[in-house]
């Protein structure tokens, strides 16, 4: 009796196994434009976000899912962000995000924004795969990432197609070339298809373009997207141009509010699987949930030298955006100083706070220039540097003058011109993008990289300077 019913036991096991087969069940975790928020904060009295209880978060779904799991990211990760992200080039995210396992990483326009050899740099440093179909290099119109991954889960492929964009009106756009999404995805997708059970979009074009791109291509089953920072409690569902179902978009917000959570359910058809079911959800990221010691540890280890005090000030370093300000003048004046310009022209500081009196630690500079500025140098006359001045108010340093309305009068600059009547002038490299660089003007004037960014300079004059007096040389001009 005992070998009967050990054999009727045996015989059992393989059609239990078959029987799992025919029915697959995924979870597909996402997150998007966290823009370098790894710390809770607060919002409406809540205390909502963390890269730490995120990663707490997926533990739990993972334990609960086993081998089941996707976890994707749609875009913004180190554009802006706390001080650690800033001066690690968003290496701190990445290294957070390889611990955690994401599996597939669109980049948002937010990672072009430090430039492309930092974004390349970053990401050669950690396994995360990163994908990215439509956005190319300008001159050999070579791909920057693969377009797409193929991922097993459960005996099923899945694949993910990155698609994404950058801004035109940045310089950081310059050695690039932006491919319509929609009609990359009409490229890939068709030849993609047969390869995968299940094909998503990662994409960073925002949840309009995510409609756009549903409809025209009906391969898709999935768009996980991110750039708008909608929030999609439950799937949006569109419909497919050729009338065949409808393709569901997915998005969380932002800044880690929420985890979104998508379950799928895969039957065996004639041919592969089929969509049965697929229900959405976006997960709180708040003070339920316990922050991951390990994931804490990382972030806080990264952020030691930023504790070190650089300088200290005896008087109060005000910030104001849209009128001279103390905090305005001492970028500039480091600027000035460190690239031995005779001109300085910089963005201003935008809604940053300045420096109290006391201690000026070097989380302090990095909070300053949340997109990282190269610095550049070149020659320009007088009237070009009117020109650029009338066009918008810059912070300056070794000049002087009167705005009026978009005029600018009484222009002096306290250097003398060289023999042609041309003065040394260091600027943002976004300055120059705007001014120079996208027109016909740049055949007439050259750039050279000084090798230093303004958070740089800042940092290394502050270094020098040790401590900022109460009495200050009155005669700066304005800023």
């Amino acid at each position: 009796m005992r070998l009967i019913a050990k054999t009727i036991l045996l015989a059992l096991i393989p059609a239990v196994s078959i029987w799992a087969s025919d029915t697959i069940n995924l979870v597909v975790l996402h997150i998007n434009d966290t823009h370098g928020k790894l710390s809770p904060y607060d919002l409406e009295g809540r205390s909502v976000g963390g890269m730490g209880r995120l990663a707490t978060l997926v533990k739990q779904i993972r334990a609960a899912n086993p081998g089941r799991v996707l976890l994707l990211h749609a875009g913004d990760i180190f554009s802006r962000g706390e001080p650690v992200v800033i001066y690690t080039g968003g290496h701190v995210n990445l290294l957070a995000f390889e611990k955690m396992g994401f599996d597939a990483i669109t980049p948002g326009n937010g990672e072009f924004y430090f430039g492309i050899e930092n974004l390349e740099r970053q990401t050669s440093r950690v396994a995360t795969p990163f994908i990215h179909a439509n956005v190319t290099y300008q001159y050999h119109k070579g791909a920057i990432f693969p377009p797409y991954v193929i991922k097993e889960i459960q005996g099923v492929k899945v694949g993910i197609l990155g698609l994404g964009l950058i801004r035109p009106w940045h310089q950081s756009s310059l050695p690039l070339t932006l491919n319509d999404a929609v009609e990359t995805a009409k490229q890939y997708a068709p030849a993609l298809r047969p390869k995968v059970n299940f094909l998503i979009a990662l994409t960073h074009i925002g949840a309009k373009n995510d409609s756009l791109l549903a409809a025209a291509v009906p391969e898709l089953d999935l768009i996980v997207g991110g750039d708008s920072h909608t929030r999609l409690d439950t799937p949006s569902r569109i419909a497919r141009a050729n009338g065949a179902g409808r393709v569901s978009i997915v998005q969380a917000r932002h800044y880690y509010q929420f985890l979104g959570r998508v379950d799928v359910q895969l039957k065996k058809a004639n041919q592969g699987y089929r969509v049965a079911r697929l229900d959405g959800k976006l997960l709180p990221i708040d003070e339920k949930i316990a922050p991951d010691a390990e994931i804490e540890a990382l972030i806080a280890e990264q952020a030691v030298p930023l504790d070190e005090v650089i300088c200290q000030t005896e008087r109060d370093l005000p910030n104001a955006r849209d009128q001279k300000s103390a905090l305005g003048d001492l970028v500039a004046r480091a600027v000035l100083h460190q690239t031995r310009a005779d001109v300085a022209i910089l963005e201003r500081n935008g809604d940053t706070q300045g420096f109290a009196a006391g201690d000026i630690a070097l989380k302090d500079i990095y909070r300053l220039r949340q997109y990282r500025p190269p610095l550049m140098l070149t020659r320009l006359s007088r009237d070009q540097i009117r020109a650029v001045l009338s066009a918008r108010m810059y912070l300056t340093a070794g000049c002087s003058f009167d705005r009026m309305e978009n005029a600018i009068a009484n222009l002096a600059i306290r250097a003398k011109s060289d023999s042609v009547g041309t003065y040394l002038v260091a600027m943002e490299k976004q300055i120059a993008f705007r001014h120079f660089l996208r027109n016909a003007a740049s055949d007439t004037v050259a750039f050279d990289f000084t090798g230093q960014r303004v958070d740089t300079a800042l940092e290394r004059y502050l270094r020098d300077v040790k401590v900022i007096r109460r009495a200050e040389d009155k005669k700066r001009g304005p800023g």
